[in-house]
């Protein structure tokens, strides 16, 4: 009877405790590891609810069509939020002071926040029949269906709005001198990312598995077929670490191309000191392994794995350079884009754990590199 009634009600279920979730995490003040392991949660579990209140939608009650596009464009707002706070933060100096107006840093503030408003309405356009039954020519997924047009927004939002600030003030956030300054003084530039990365990679599977309909719409078998995760033969393990290792040879000359190309252009370059400093916290063993693991199968599975099915490979190798745009300036955006084209390839042609295992093997022999203080 129980399990029975977990089944029928898995949505309302999933619903409450990712709920539960975002409301501890963000108003709790639970704090320790416990803290970290739910606050490292609240993104995933924001998309977790978004899904299962689509599903509702289908399967219970019309009304809640408009519960679920309502969340919908609350999470496109926080995106836009929180995209505009750190932009801001990039923006203003050391020692701001309010009382003392500079017309050219507001200026550039007014374009920064009008910029993620305009990057928040275009992502809307999702909500258009007409673009997506144009769109649905080129990409397998339905036109006419509520899961797919609320994806599709989300893509478009989480493609369009990160790049803002990059685009206003010409560094990425992460590595304006003010947001390192912040992490240094609060200690948590240097600190062991080794169980957040974990939780945070935990949190990515779960979430992706439950989005993929995991006891809602497909069994937990079908819900594995769907996002391409299988064991891999021996075949494809060599494979996908002889073609990692191939990728950093490949990309050891591509990147200082983009450089230059991108300078040349009168764009900004990453800078690589500061990409070395905001990596420095995670640069011993446990940590460069945590941490590529974390990346390798987190966005593996959420991008391709769960994306890439429906929304083809240029959209979501789109938002996957997108998500980079807070720690690399335009060069390594493009180097993002195209190694994301490879991993979308070889998921095609195999499975989401082969390109998995690729995206971990290339980012580990980054971070030894890193760690061996050769810049990357």
């Amino acid at each position: 009877m129980l399990l029975e009634f977990c089944r029928r009600h898995a949505p309302e279920l999933l619903i409450a405790f990712f709920g539960l979730i975002v409301l501890v995490a963000a108003f709790g003040g639970v704090g320790g590891e416990a803290g970290a392991f739910l606050t490292s949660a609240l993104d995933v579990a924001l998309f977790v609810v978004l899904a299962m209140l689509v599903s509702l939608a289908n399967n219970r009650h019309p009304a809640f069509r408009w519960v679920a596009v309502f969340w919908l464009l609350v999470v496109v707002g926080g995106l836009a939020a929180a995209t505009a706070g750190f932009g801001v933060i990039a923006i203003l100096p050391a020692e701001f002071d309010p009382e003392t107006v500079d017309l050219a840093l507001a200026a550039e503030v007014v374009f920064l926040l009008l910029g993620v408003l305009a990057a928040g309405l275009a992502s809307l356009v999702g909500f258009s029949r007409r673009f997506r039954v144009w769109l649905a020519r080129y990409l397998p997924f339905d036109p006419d269906s509520l899961l797919h047009t609320v994806a599709l927004v989300v893509i478009l939002a989480m493609t369009l709005i990160p790049p803002v600030p990059l685009l206003v003030t010409g560094i990425p956030p992460y590595l304006s001198p003010q947001f390192l300054d912040l992490l240094l003084e609060s200690g948590d530039l240097l600190a062991d990312t080794v169980t957040l990365n974990a939780y945070t990679l935990f949190w990515t599977l779960v979430g992706s598995f439950f989005i993929a309909g995991a006891y809602v719409r497909r069994t937990p078998r079908e819900t594995l077929e769907r996002l391409g995760l299988v064991r891999p033969t021996g075949r494809e393990v060599v494979l996908a670490v002889a073609g990692a290792l191939a990728l950093v040879l490949v990309f050891h000359v591509i990147d200082p191309a983009l450089a230059a190309l991108v300078g040349w252009l009168g764009l900004p370059v990453t800078d690589v000191d500061a990409v070395n400093l905001l990596f420095a916290g995670m640069l011993t063993l446990p940590g460069i392994i945590v941490a590529s693991i974390a990346a390798g199968f987190g966005e593996e599975v959420s991008i391709r794995g769960l994306l890439q099915p429906r929304f083809g490979i240029l959209l979501p190798a789109l938002l996957f350079a997108s998500l980079h745009a807070f720690q690399y300036s335009w060069d390594g955006l493009i180097s993002v884009f195209l190694a994301g084209i490879v991993f979308a390839y070889i998921r095609r042609y195999s499975n989401t754990t082969t390109s998995a295992i690729t995206h971990t093997v290339y980012d580990l022999v980054l971070f030894f590199l890193l760690m061996a203080g050769i810049s990357i």
